[in-house]
């Protein structure tokens, strides 16, 4: 096994990022960004296409969170934890399934990727979630739980060691987040 001294740091600082998350602590922004710079080139080595390119998407979501979480409140106050809109169930149905099908179709003629399904999947699941959470959804945690399920077993496939350890933690992590989030919601 080979160490990556890259990704054993992005996988500390993701880490830490998510944990910040689930505090519901606005540093989760920075460090979530320096976290995704890191994933781009990591992936980008790995041929996971897919996950490089929702890098780029995820740095303008971190863009859009962070204001969100700042300044996306009632009144341009910090945000609360809120559930789901019954409206924003359908967009994130239609848009996460759109998505998967359009990556798979990109990265199926466009590239040499192993595992374009599970590659797209995990991405365009993790773009609606990711909104999610800069929207303060608590349901955001239930689709982090499932793309981090499937994440793990792809980046053993890859052989990214410290990065499937970490989503194996950030599988945690997203219960704690969930709970967390929970009581901020029942408080609120």
């Amino acid at each position: 096994m080979t160490i990556d001294p890259i990704e054993l740091i992005a996988a500390v600082v993701t880490a830490v990022s998510i944990w910040l998350a689930t505090r519901e602590n606005v540093w989760y922004y920075p460090t979530g960004i320096v976290s995704v710079l890191l994933y781009g080139w990591i992936f980008f080595g790995a041929k996971l296409y897919a996950e490089t390119g929702l890098q780029v998407v995820w740095f303008a979501l971190m863009i859009y969170g962070w204001h969100q979480w700042l300044r996306g409140g009632d009144g341009r106050t910090e945000l609360v934890v809120s559930r789901t809109p019954r409206r924003g169930w359908v967009t994130i149905v239609v848009a996460g399934v759109v998505a998967t099908v359009v990556v798979v179709m990109l990265q199926k003629r466009y590239t040499d990727n192993p595992a374009p399904l599970v590659d797209s999947t995990i991405a365009a699941w993790s773009i609606v979630a990711q909104w999610m959470t800069a929207r303060k959804w608590i349901e955001s945690w239930i689709f982090w739980l499932a793309v981090n399920t499937l994440a793990v077993p792809l980046y053993i496939t890859r052989e990214l060691w410290f990065t499937a350890v970490l989503y194996a933690a950030l599988w945690v992590l997203a219960i704690v987040g969930y709970r967390s989030w929970r009581t901020s919601l029942v408080s609120a």
